[in-house]
């Protein structure tokens, strides 16, 4: 079996707790996708039905707000699940943009295809609700970090948080996700490197 498919079927079993007796029925629903460095999944305003496995590589989320802004809403690496879960349920056109920061590689699938398949199989109807359950507690934890803490404490927690990816994400999109400028985070980052002295 591919090494790609083996890595999700660990991240499955151990992140989610999937019990999947019918391993190459649910793989079916998944497809190879490369992407090079900087390359767009998708971009704001275009219609979206699949989700997708990192394998490998880093991706980020973001917006663009009215004065033409890119503001990043988080990054998702290797052994992550991803997709825009209000388009899947609204039907509306995918709000923000999901682009490589590293060439990654996807295993992608149609999410109401998936759906539809998973309805009588409670195995994989549990594995749906446990991605969407995580997802939600993942966004609802980072957003609540972002809004009552200042820069310094959002600073703190993002170096604890992300400390195996600070190598790999280039620091404009560490300030952008932390709501400051790349000089305001710099100065930080001096004096914290200050006071661990």
């Amino acid at each position: 079996m591919n090494q790609h498919f083996e890595k999700m079927r660990t991240t499955l079993e151990e992140r989610f707790h999937a019990e999947l007796s019918n391993w190459s029925g649910f793989t079916e629903f998944f497809h190879i996708q490369q992407l090079s460095e900087n390359e767009h999944w998708i971009k704001a305003g275009q219609p979206c039905e699949e989700f997708f496995y990192i394998a490998e590589g880093l991706v980020r989320i973001y917006y663009v707000d009215q004065e033409g802004n890119e503001v990043n809403e988080g990054f998702y690496e290797e052994g992550m699940l991803l997709g825009p879960i209000s388009s899947f349920v609204s039907g509306s056109p995918c709000p923000y943009y999901i682009q490589t920061i590293e060439p990654v590689t996807l295993l992608v699938a149609n999410y109401p295809k998936f759906h539809d398949y998973a309805l009588d199989k409670p195995e994989i109807l549990n594995f749906e609700i446990t991605f969407m359950h995580s997802l939600f507690v993942s966004n609802a934890k980072r957003d609540a970090k972002r809004l009552i803490c200042n820069g310094e404490q959002r600073y703190r927690w993002f170096c604890k948080e992300y400390n195996h990816l600070l190598d790999r994400i280039p620091q404009y999109h560490i300030a952008s996700f932390l709501g400051m400028t790349p000089v305001s985070l710099s100065r930080l980052k001096k004096n914290q490197n200050r006071e661990d002295k």
